[in-house]
């Protein structure tokens, strides 16, 4: 399927096989000297929000519990993953090995051999997935983890899981990503996808506004689950955003900003089908969790995918 050209300058990802902006050694705990992932206390975004009032920010006391359940499609439904975790997926450095390695440069997987065992250090990262229905959530994570997308909307159906195993210098580095289900009656299962994560991408669809205002429920209720984990807000659907009227653009970018700074999170717009920013959001979560220096360069104008994080 052809795709439409995006009229705005976009920012493109690098490729896999890229380092893609990491200055400085990688650590890696159980090496001397070295750390386990940052994690930054997050703070609630009433209070966040309290100090920048805005119109169109949410009232504490009007979020209405059910916000999270918009209309789906039932007829398209995802089976999803089991819904206990793997025996190797940590949250947390470890010195273990998997059973195979995906190259950056999407090259088959291969068996790591015993010499590989012994001389590379293995992280796994838990990465969570949450937000409303229909955003974007899966296809995000089979963009990247695959490397495919399918215009088709499926349903997730509770949890959805995949890894994908990256290779920087000496480490292999496993990203073990959650998917929740948006509708309403998977909510119970949000410990799973937060509980021990490094990161939670808080996301929503950059053209219905709902969904971002859903996003200040989605944050409560992932916090109280997880207190420590690095938020990222994720706007999904650029592509038809930039073709929004300017006005329009900038209330929902401005909204996402406010939002962003009272969550102490970073701001990225993406597109899966377009492949804007579907790498760069694991690069950011990558040199958060481990504070590496990262020199993606910031975009912070209206009419662009915006991509900030240097500040939080």
């Amino acid at each position: 399927m052809d795709q439409d050209p995006i009229a705005s300058p976009v920012s493109h990802d690098l490729p896999d096989d890229a380092l893609g902006g990491f200055d400085g050694p990688m650590h890696i705990a159980g090496e001397p000297g070295v750390h386990e992932p940052h994690h930054r206390q997050s703070r609630s975004l009433d209070q966040g929000l309290a100090n920048s009032a805005h119109p169109d920010d949410i009232d504490p006391r009007a979020v209405d519990p059910h916000a999270i359940d918009p209309t789906v499609d039932h007829n398209a439904q995802y089976e999803a993953h089991p819904y206990e975790p793997p025996a190797q997926s940590m949250s947390r450095p470890a010195s273990s090995s998997g059973t195979g390695e995906r190259h950056l440069n999407g090259e088959a997987s291969r068996e790591s051999n015993g010499a590989d065992r012994n001389t590379r250090n293995h992280v796994v990262i838990k990465v969570g997935m949450v937000g409303d229905a229909q955003i974007g959530k899966t296809s995000l994570m089979v963009k990247y983890v695959e490397g495919s997308w399918d215009e088709d909307y499926i349903q997730t159906l509770g949890v959805n899981f995949m890894e994908k195993t990256i290779s920087i210098r000496n480490t292999e580095i496993t990203f073990s990503i959650w998917d929740l289900g948006g509708q309403r009656e998977f909510v119970n299962m949000l410990p799973l996808v937060c509980n021990d994560a490094v990161a939670i991408l808080f996301m929503f669809d950059l053209t219905r506004k709902s969904t971002l205002n859903s996003i200040k429920e989605w944050y409560r209720q992932g916090r109280g689950f997880n207190k420590t984990a690095i938020p990222i807000l994720v706007g999904t659907k650029y592509d038809h955003f930039v073709n929004f009227p300017r006005e329009d653009q900038e209330e929902i970018s401005n909204q996402a900003k406010r939002f962003a700074k009272a969550m102490r999170a970073a701001l990225i717009f993406s597109s899966t089908s377009h492949s804007i920013n579907v790498q760069k959001i694991f690069k950011i979560v990558l040199s958060k969790a481990f504070d590496l220096k990262c020199t993606i360069p910031e975009i912070e104008n209206v009419g662009e995918p915006l991509l900030l994080y240097q500040s939080v």
